[in-house]
């Protein structure tokens, strides 16, 4: 019978061969070493940790990789297989803050398996999923919110907003110039002159992780894709974030929403460090099979 070699996270092999793979004793991870790097992975096999995000206490979480996908606003019955229709994302922070639709089946979206990644995921196109804002959710202060999705750009179309339109993200155009501007979370209802733009090529890459980040010390409200340093910049607004009776809605179900795909939708109550923001990039990258750039705030 053969044994796994092991070691620990510090004492992992100084000059390793491509294909070797050990089980480290202090994480119970196997770990193994690609040629260049090595590879951890979970012991229910996944490359990412789970615990990089729980430990950072998220307000809010939606993960499409989690099984809280429901046909029913009642969360009793699975929407686990392609194509079922999906009338609960249930939110898996700890606080309840469940995603649902009260219109009916043809407001609800389509759980999908995306690509070669067979991540799963929620398809969007005139449906929308909603969250009645209440007093434990509602956020005064900084956030730090991130979004995966693969964008099907519409110029003009909303991917999030909410009903009393205090907090607002669209997709805009101008040539070959895509755009997403975003209302600050936690801002006054009319959009900023100043607004966040990512290169073409950027923005199709396929799946997307962008982050918004408000500090209201510094006055700033930022925009980061796939990590590295902010490509736009406004101010932070005044306003509450979740706010107690408003809906917030992925995307809407009217015509001014944009057709997509989306994985994860994470809030944080905190405007989160350089390095946290590291974290939770890295975390997304190795769940989507994106390239993330070290972040710079």
């Amino acid at each position: 019978m053969s044994t796994l070699l092991t070691c620990t996270s510090s004492t992992r092999p100084g000059s390793p061969a491509a294909g070797d793979t050990l089980f480290e004793t202090d994480t119970n991870k196997v770990i193994v070493y690609s040629g260049t790097a090595w590879k951890e992975y979970q012991d229910n096999g996944q490359l990412y940790d789970d615990s990089d995000i729980t430990t950072l206490s998220p307000h809010l979480w939606l993960d499409a990789q989690n099984g809280d996908f429901y046909k029913d606003t009642g969360g009793s019955t699975a929407a686990s297989t392609d194509g079922d229709r999906v009338a609960l994302w249930k939110d898996r922070s700890g606080n309840a803050f469940d995603f649902s639709v009260s219109g009916g089946y043809s407001l609800e979206p389509v759980h999908f398996k995306y690509g070669l990644i067979n991540r799963s995921c929620l398809t969007f196109a005139a449906d929308h999923l909603n969250f009645t804002g209440t007093a434990s959710s509602d956020l005064s202060g900084d956030v730090t919110v991130f979004y995966v999705a693969r964008i099907t750009y519409t110029s003009g179309k909303y991917i999030f907003t909410t009903s009393d339109a205090s907090t607002r993200m669209r997709l805009l155009a101008s040539g070959d110039n895509i755009a997403i501007q975003a209302l600050p979370f936690a801002g006054s209802p009319t959009f900023q002159t100043s607004y966040t733009t990512a290169n073409t090529a950027k923005i199709n890459e396929d799946i997307l992780i962008f982050t918004i980040r408000t500090d209201r010390t510094a006055n700033t409200c930022k925009m980061f894709f796939n990590g590295g340093s902010a490509v736009g910049s406004t101010t932070a607004g005044s306003g509450n974030f979740l706010k107690n009776g408003a809906n917030s809605e992925l995307p809407d179900n009217g015509a001014t929403e944009s057709p997509f795909f989306i994985f994860d939708f994470l809030v944080f109550d905190s405007a989160l460090s350089a390095s946290n923001m590291d974290t939770v990039c890295n975390y997304f990258s190795q769940k989507y099979s994106v390239a993330v750039d070290s972040v710079t705030i």
